[in-house]
């Protein structure tokens, strides 16, 4: 994976880091490798692209409609 952008945060000693990776364990494997990565405590939190997530609900939604009839006629 690459980082993608790299923020420190002041008076809360605390950094935040966007990195593209294929996997929540390719991200935790490059963590603990950092000489440092036994002595931090981190969170991670994925992101998902927004038009790729909404095609996924359309096409769930559209799915859903199928099996069920309409309303009376």
């Amino acid at each position: 994976g690459k980082i993608l952008e790299f923020y420190f945060v002041p008076g809360w000693n605390r950094s935040m880091v966007i990195a593209e990776v294929k996997s929540a364990e390719e991200i935790v494997k490059n963590i603990s490798g950092l000489p440092i990565g036994g002595f931090m405590d981190f969170e991670t939190y994925p992101l998902a692209d927004f038009n790729e997530s909404m095609k996924t609900y359309i096409e769930a939604y559209k799915a859903a409609e199928k099996m069920f009839p309409g309303p009376p006629r």
